[in-house]
């Protein structure tokens, strides 16, 4: 067995993954602050690009086998012989994790049961104590069931969509399951507190963001006409169909400006028709994916950035959108809506303009506020980018999750030295 008694596990669905620039952050700024990593992922990365950034993670990376989305007989070898492990080891504990894999009410995955014993008997072999599930959905009902077959604590970061989809009643348990949870806005931070009936603390922890990185822009040379920018993946929840038809209206009015949509996603061929039904080809186009270098040189050529967010009917929604603090950063006055935590980052009038969802005319007309008034363009970044320092540093949000980890590693270090003391008193008894 390793010594890796103060290592954190870190758990993820897919690593890496081109639109979740939050965690790949937070794990190099854990590691920059000393925390030493081991990560897992339930799922191989899909994406064609990374961004340059994950050649500078130091923590191995262990593939749990999985039988999803395609069946793959080697995978299912390698999940059974870890369940033949644990059952060998402990049949007790074994039966005690299929009893509460079979009567969960929620939907019965046999992937989530079998992953979740590779994950144990992993833990296990690398000496791990404590693993942190990033989103309260898939990663962490398989480190639910995990910690059962296995002997160790983890904690919740709980996001946007994983908190909302899922049932009060399934959120509560998982929950109470944990040792504590973290999430990133006050808004969920509020949600999560009316549904949980235990005593599990709820901490607020915001994504940070490398200020080192994202630096004053405002000063740069404009391009012939604004650049209005808008980076995100190409889902419903974004409200991209609704900034098109603002810049319809825009475009109607007279304005000279350029739209730039960088992401991707399942509703791109449905964007790419909207645009040419709506004739904004000549001032809205499609950009693309991008790593987070690539789109730190656009961020300096943008005038505006926007994104209208929206809550969906199944109550999907986005926290606060990290893009929206990097564009603040850079002293691009932001627009988005007034829905979930975007208000905790952007105060309307104050250092960016908010505007109720799906609402295109009040979309058009903030947006035309700043492509009409550079002055107030170069007052919103001002103050955007004071808004980010005074409260969504990286290194100082990262602080309080490494002391945390700490908590817990040196809290498991104790137990496991009175389990030996308990131990080794019995033989001395017996001999």
């Amino acid at each position: 067995m390793s010594d890796n008694h103060k290592t954190v596990g870190y758990l993820l669905k897919t690593y890496p993954k081109l639109s979740e620039t939050f965690i790949l952050n937070e794990i190099l700024e854990l590691e920059r602050q000393g925390v030493s990593l081991h990560l897992f992922s339930l799922r191989k990365p899909t994406d064609e690009k990374n961004h340059p950034d994950v050649d500078k993670v130091k923590a191995s990376v262990t593939y749990i086998p999985t039988l999803l989305p395609n069946f793959n007989f080697e995978d299912l070898i390698s999940l059974l012989k870890s369940h033949w492990q644990l059952l060998s080891q402990s049949p007790g504990k074994y039966w005690q994790a299929l009893q509460f894999h079979l009567q969960r009410p929620e939907k019965k995955r046999w992937n989530e049961f079998l992953q979740a014993g590779y994950l144990a008997a992993t833990m296990q072999k690398l000496g791990l104590s404590h693993l942190q599930a990033h989103f309260a959905n898939v990663p962490t009902a398989t480190t639910e069931i995990a910690k059962i077959f296995g002997d160790f604590s983890y904690n919740i970061f709980a996001h946007a969509k994983d908190i909302y989809l899922t049932e009060a009643e399934i959120l509560d348990r998982r929950i109470r399951s944990a040792e504590f949870v973290l999430t990133c806005t006050g808004f969920n931070h509020r949600h999560l507190q009316s549904v949980s009936q235990s005593n599990t603390p709820i901490y607020l922890s915001y994504h940070g963001i490398d200020l080192t990185r994202f630096t004053s822009a405002f000063a740069k040379q404009e391009t012939e006409f604004p650049l209005m920018l808008s980076v995100g993946r190409y889902c419903e929840k974004k409200g991209f169909p609704y900034l098109i038809e603002a810049c319809r209206q825009l475009k109607q009015q007279g304005h000279k400006f350029q739209c730039d949509l960088v992401g991707y996603g399942p509703l791109q061929a449905e964007l790419e028709q909207l645009i040419a039904d709506l004739d904004v080809a000549d001032v809205v186009s499609l950009a693309g994916k991008m790593t987070q270098d690539e789109l730190v040189k656009v961020y300096e050529r943008a005038s505006i950035f926007v994104l209208p967010c929206q809550v969906m009917e199944n109550g999907d929604r986005d926290g606060i959108p990290n893009v929206l603090l990097e564009a603040m950063a850079m002293e691009i006055p932001v627009v988005s809506t007034d829905i979930s935590g975007i208000g905790e980052l952007v105060e309307s009038g104050e250092n960016g303009f908010l505007v109720p969802e799906k609402n295109p005319p009040a979309l058009a007309e903030a947006l035309e506020k700043l492509l009409t008034q550079p002055e107030l363009r170069a007052q919103f970044g001002k103050a955007g980018r004071q808004r980010v320092l005074q409260q969504f540093s990286l290194e100082r949000n990262v602080i309080e999750i490494r002391k945390l980890f700490d908590k817990m590693l040196n809290l498991n270090a104790i137990s496991s030295q009175e389990k030996t003391i308990t131990i080794t008193q019995k033989i001395e008894v017996k001999v």
